[in-house]
């Protein structure tokens, strides 16, 4: 894995930051990958110098806050939103003065719901694209950060510990189709390394939700000790993977922009009905259902991702006490 190591000391220093994150995404995909092949690359992260390691987790620092613009797109809403009051003032006093038609009016206003409705749509996908490439950013750091630590530390990786017999069974649900009443999976593996770096974050989720809920009739002393059967190197990883799903369930930086892109496209919609029906009480109505129903996807989406972040935290404070006494007793 020499080479690997060499690919990704060139990748940090000569590829731009769009082209990082793709490569980081092909070799440490999201979905996980085969458990020999993760951890050859994490061995070659180890290879790599000091500076290059230093060096690279400034670079991806630098993508985290390049590429936060939750801040950034509630300012980008005010500016609009500001700007299409102002084109609706002058379409009003156009039509009061005789400049232009009522009709013409019309026309205006719908093409400034339709131009607010395009606009709220750039910044929705452009929230969520740079999330994801912050959440890569955050994920690649933290197995940087570890690999220079054990370097210092001058760990080894010990063999694996974990036994043949530890077949896991998880009961995954699904939310869609809503209407059928079977709507879950049986989710297998042959053992926990396979659940934490192969599984999907929904699966694992589930898992973690399983073994150690409040409600769950399993023995969570028994999931303490499969992560003590674990090696260092798989706890490692997946003490990033817990982050990663942490950072990547983590709305509290897009939230803000959301609310102002979704309050500025409310207001819009509210508007152009208004108009649009002559100020009859049904246009404002349905405006209201419509922001209620934004209201409440919101209120989903952040209790969804509460929810996982909790979980993925949970499980993370069990990986690093383990981690903690594996370097104690080492």
């Amino acid at each position: 894995m020499v080479e690997f190591s060499e690919i990704v000391k060139q990748q940090l220093v000569t590829s731009k930051s769009r082209k990082l994150i793709k490569f980081i995404r092909k070799e440490f995909p999201a979905e996980g990958q085969s458990y020999s092949g993760h951890m050859d690359k994490y061995e070659a992260l180890k290879q790599l110098g000091d500076n290059d390691l230093s060096s690279g987790i400034a670079r991806m620092t630098r993508i985290e806050t390049s590429f936060d613009n939750s801040k950034n797109a509630a300012f980008l809403v005010m500016i609009f939103n500001l700007a299409i009051g102002v084109l609706k003032l002058l379409t009003d006093a156009g039509v009061e003065l005789n400049n232009i038609t009522e009709k013409f009016a019309q026309g205006l206003n719908a093409t400034y719901g339709l131009l607010a409705i395009i606009f709220a749509g750039i910044i929705f996908g452009a929230l969520l694209i740079d999330k994801n490439k912050v959440t890569t950013a955050a994920y690649f750091k933290t197995l940087l950060e570890q690999a220079k630590e054990d370097k210092e530390n001058g760990q080894d990786s010990p063999p694996s510990k974990t036994s043949s017999n530890n077949q896991i069974k998880t009961k995954i649900s699904n939310v869609w189709p809503f209407w059928k009443k079977d709507t879950f999976y049986i989710k297998e593996a042959k053992n926990l390394e396979e659940v934490l770096l192969k599984w999907s974050n929904k699966e694992l989720n589930f898992y973690i939700s399983d073994c150690l809920g409040y409600w769950s009739s399993k023995d969570k002393k028994a999931e303490l000790q499969r992560i003590r059967d674990l090696d260092l190197d798989t706890i490692i990883l997946a003490i990033a993977r817990m982050k990663d799903i942490e950072e990547y369930t983590d709305n509290s930086k897009i939230i803000p922009g959301l609310i102002t892109v979704s309050t500025f496209l409310v207001t819009q919609f509210i508007y152009y009905l208004a108009y649009y029906n002559k100020g009859e009480a049904g246009s404002v109505t349905i405006g209201f259902i419509f922001s209620v129903i934004i209201f409440y996807a919101f209120s989903y989406v952040m209790d969804n991702g509460r929810t996982h972040r909790a979980r993925a935290s949970q499980y993370r404070s069990l990986l690093e006490h383990v981690k903690s006494e594996m370097e104690k007793a080492s």
